[in-house]
């Protein structure tokens, strides 16, 4: 499978087990390149195929490391096989509930995140580890809410975080957990698709 965004090809592996490319897959490095800076430090939550995280290595930005964390196991030896495919040996690759494996001491520049966003009742569930990929909780925001509770942390002074954000998901729920873990935010990037609007939106530590 071919996976191209700003003029960087990928080639990618076929996988059932994990979450495939998609438009908001796209999205996600396109804003990110726009965004990047030489000397930049980037971690990616829920990397999926590693599509998005290994256009960033393939680019002609010079990062200083690129660290890329997934749930999922079988997503992330998808992730490491999908590196060596495209012989990039930049990227490290961890298996992580968000931070959890990550060292108390690791900070980022630029912190990437497509999260599972789809309002999910227990019934729209989907069997094994790909549902982790998928469910947003009852309003879309369960793992947004960790995830912010906890990225402060790994956050560098004056770094960034891109946070892909679905109109499926409640706004006004979203701005008050941004609000209450003293983020300030803007969105970079809009595309409708038929039965969502997506975003990029840039979230960076309130002054």
């Amino acid at each position: 499978m071919r996976f191209e965004v700003g003029g960087v090809a990928l080639e990618l592996v076929d996988s059932s087990s994990d979450y495939a490319p998609s438009d908001d897959t796209q999205m996600l490095p396109e804003t990110a390149l726009t965004n990047a800076h030489d000397g930049y430090s980037v971690l990616e939550i829920g990397t999926g195929s590693g599509a998005v995280i290994l256009t960033l290595a393939k680019s002609s930005v010079k990062f200083t490391s690129l660290v890329a964390v997934d749930i999922n196991a079988d997503a992330v030896k998808t992730a490491r096989a999908n590196a060596k495919a495209n012989k990039i040996e930049s990227v490290k690759f961890f298996q992580s509930d968000l931070f959890a494996s990550l060292p108390a001491s690791s900070h980022f520049n630029l912190i990437l995140f497509n999260p599972p966003y789809l309002p999910t009742a227990n019934a729209d569930k989907v069997a094994g580890s790909l549902n982790a990929a998928f469910d947003g909780g009852r309003d879309g925001l369960k793992v947004v809410r960790r995830f912010l509770a906890r990225v402060g942390k790994h956050l560098a002074p004056s770094g960034h975080i891109l946070l892909v954000v679905s109109s499926l998901q409640p706004k006004d729920k979203l701005e008050k957990l941004l609000v209450q873990h003293h983020f300030s935010y803007c969105m970079l990037s809009s595309q409708s698709f038929f039965f969502e609007n997506l975003q990029v939106w840039e979230l960076s530590a309130s002054k």
